[in-house]
Parts: structure tokens; sequence; C-alpha cells
């Protein structure tokens, strides 16, 4: 999971704002999240080498770029999406996770500006994980919507054969099984180099979409009001997964992965929100208890140096006990701020799904999406509109290049969840209420 953060910007006189959203997709190892941090000048994104196997990126991460042109502010959300890999499991989570964050955000009234694809230009073969990613991306996107996607092949140079990466461009253009099936249409997609890898070229790549946006073609099939809403593997992205899993299933190879991929396909938008929201919940409730913790060592420093120092020094150390209204303002503040989270990630709930009671985060008996369903009764009619991003970006990047200073609060930094252990009764029963 990213980190969550505000991040408030101060527009510069004469200058208009917009938010825009770039869906980063690919193969593991493709360079997805090397173009992010290009273009951000983020150095911090997790990046992964040639020889690994596993990409680095496990969930959709969203990473912020500010920048300026033609006399306005643009805050680009650029998200980075897990690789697709030849594991069937793999596959049906990514696009599981994909449409997750689409769809919600498709829901907060927000439109995606664009899609990139990103191949790696030194593989020799598109093979058939290759090409299966290629149809779940056009059917993601729609035929109707191809001119909303830009193909980009990446690492050139890396070859010691130029002629190689020039013939494999020319046939993945030509190649309908490749990329000719979306360049040959009537709203046909682009085809760029990332070559070379500099910031100002993946601005090149992206400038066309400042103005853009569009609905997926997965969206109108889950989330839209006026579609059918339908489960993710009934979606004609989710069908080249589930025709592939049809045909593992008839070898008999690996049944239980298969099995729990299909069930995943059959969820629906709220089944895997609620995922999310229990993940977010997770993550929230580790931070606090790490805070609390932190707050009572720094008591017990600073009061216990105070009295040791005055009885040693008889007087000097009082000075000291100056430090425990300070310190104790600054705990009000972070507890209010704990509060401002919480509130925050009820009302992205209430907002984000049909249910309308968000007091399960709390109720640590809630573990599947039934348990929730015991808590909307009583609420059913309230209206269920989005406000915030399942996911804000973890780091900013501000485009410095032109001229301008965009002034950001960076409001606290949330510990990022790698861990798998579970929550202990005694640690949950004092998540909402402190005693200290």
């Amino acid at each position: 999971m990213p980190r969550q953060g505000a991040h408030t910007m101060r527009v510069p006189p004469g200058f208009k704002k917009r938010t825009l959203y770039i869906l980063v997709m690919g193969l593991i190892g493709a360079g997805k999240s090397t173009f992010i941090s290009v273009i951000t000048g983020n150095e911090n994104i997790p990046i992964g080498v040639a020889e690994d196997l596993d990409g680095v990126t496990e969930e959709v991460q969203d990473y912020i770029l500010l920048h300026q042109h033609d006399n306005t502010l643009y805050e680009i959300h650029f998200i980075d999406s897990p690789g697709f890999d030849d594991g069937t499991l793999v596959d049906t989570e990514v696009l599981s996770r994909v449409a997750t964050y689409v769809n919600t955000t498709y829901k907060l009234k927000k439109r995606l500006a664009g899609v990139l694809y990103l191949h790696d230009i030194t593989k020799a073969k598109v093979g058939g994980v290759g090409q299966r990613n290629l149809r779940m991306l056009e059917k993601l996107i729609g035929r109707e919507e191809y001119s909303n996607c830009t193909l980009v092949t990446t690492k050139w140079g890396c070859n010691t054969n130029s002629q190689d990466e020039e013939n494999r461009e020319t046939t993945l253009r030509a190649e309908k099984k490749f990329f000719g099936g979306m360049l040959d249409n009537a709203q046909h997609a682009s085809m760029e180099r990332f070559h070379p890898r500099t910031k100002s070229r993946a601005l090149e790549i992206i400038t066309p979409y400042l103005k853009n946006s569009f609905t997926p073609q997965i969206s109108q099939q889950m989330v839209d009001p006026r579609g059918p809403k339908l489960p993710l593997g009934e979606t004609e992205a989710g069908k080249v997964i589930a025709d592939n899993l049809e045909k593992l299933a008839q070898t008999n190879l690996e049944l239980d992965k298969v099995k729990y991929a299909q069930e995943i396909l059959s969820q629906k938008y709220d089944e895997s929100l609620f995922a999310e929201f229990k993940q977010k919940r997770k993550v929230l409730r580790r931070k606090i208890r790490m805070q609390r913790s932190g707050r009572w060592i720094m008591r017990t420093t600073i009061i216990g140096g105070a009295i040791t120092a005055s009885v040693l020094l008889a007087g000097p150390g009082l000075s000291a006990f100056v430090l425990v209204p300070v310190f104790e303002t600054a705990v009000s503040g972070q507890k209010k701020k704990d509060r401002k989270e919480k509130e925050d990630l009820k009302a992205q709930f209430v907002k984000a799904s049909q249910y309308t009671d968000p007091d399960w985060l709390w109720d640590k008996s809630v573990q599947e999406l039934q348990d929730v369903k015991l808590y909307s009764l009583k609420n059913e009619t309230a209206e269920t509109y989005l406000t915030k991003v399942v996911q804000r970006g973890e780091f900013v990047g501000i485009d410095a290049s032109e001229g301008f200073e965009a002034g950001l609060d960076a409001a606290g930094s949330a510990m990022s969840e790698n861990s798998e252990s579970s929550d202990s009764d005694a640690e949950l029963s004092e998540f909402d209420h402190e005693n200290e």
C-alpha cells in the first residue's frame, strides 16, 4: 500500500489547476517504475534489475508530479501497476487491483487521462503471456477508446545490435497480434520510444493527455450506473483471463490457484473495495499504536531525565520539566490528526460503497463483506458518492524546470504495510480510545 498523505498546492497567479490520472501498465521488467522515477525525479521508487524474475511493485502505487504547462498547474497522478507475469494467480490479482483503482477513480467523478503500456524492446519475442496481456489491455480500454493509449517501447540502446531493436519495433507495429491491432484502428493508439531516457522525453510522451479524459470500458461494465455492473470475470478484460483459466483447469494444473483466481474474477466492485478498506484499516491501526508507544517512551525520557538531574544537581534539572507541556501540546495535535484520519477513512468507505455505516472499521469481528451488510441496514437510503481517492501518492515530484514554486505541505507520513501479522485482541481494544 502507498503511504497516505495530504498535499496542497499554491497555484501561481493567473494559472488554472487540473488533476489527472495516467495508468502505467506492462509486463514485469518493462520499466514502469523507471519511467515514473524519471518523470517525477523521485529516486526512491523501488526499481528492479534485469536479472529479477519478480516485479518490485506488488500493489497499485500512486506517484504525483506537479507540472506547469500553458498557464495550467497540473497535479499528475501516475498509477504504477504491478507487472503481469506468466503466473495465473498474479495476472488475476493484478487485473483485480488495477480494476479496483480505476473504478474507484471513476466513482470519484475523476477520469483517466490516458494509459501507457510499456514494452521492453530488448525482448526478442512477445510470447503467449505478452499477447494475452495485450488482448486484456485492449478489452480494459475498449476499442472506441484506443486513442487514449500510448504504446511505449523502453530500454533502447541496451542491446549491442541496434538493428535488432529497429526490426522488433517494425514487427510490433505491423503485426495485429502485437501492437498492430490497436494502431490500425479508427480510434488508433499511438506508439512512442522512451529514448533518450530523460524527463523531457517522458513529458513529451504524456503531454497529449494533459487536456484529455475518458472512461475505460472496464468501468463502463463494472460501475457505470447505466451499465450492467458485471463482476470482473464477466467483463471483456476479465474474460481474457477467465478463458485461460478454463484451459488450465482442463489440464489439471495448479487447480488450487485456478480456483482462487476464479473466485477473484467472480467478485463485483464492492467485494474488492471491502478488501481494500480492510487493509487500509490494518495500516492505520498499526500506525496509531506505534505512535502511542513512541509517545510513552518520550514521556518517560523527559520526566525521568528531569527528576534525575534535579536530584543530582539540586535544581537545574527542573528546567527539563518545561518540556512536558510543550511535548503534550504536540501530542494533542498528533491525536487530533489521528482522529481526522480515522474519520476520513470512515467517510471514504461510506461514499465509496452501497453500505452506509462505517462502524465496521472499528469492529474486529468484521472479517467478511457479509458482516458489513449488518451495519448497513439502518441507513439503507443514504446517498453514496465518493470524495477521496482510495490511494494517494506516496511521493511527490515537483517540476522545477519550469521556473515556478509550488508550495507543498506533506501532512504526516503513514507507515507502509509490509507485515501480514494479525492484530491481537488487546491491541484492537485500545484502538478507538486512548487512555494516556
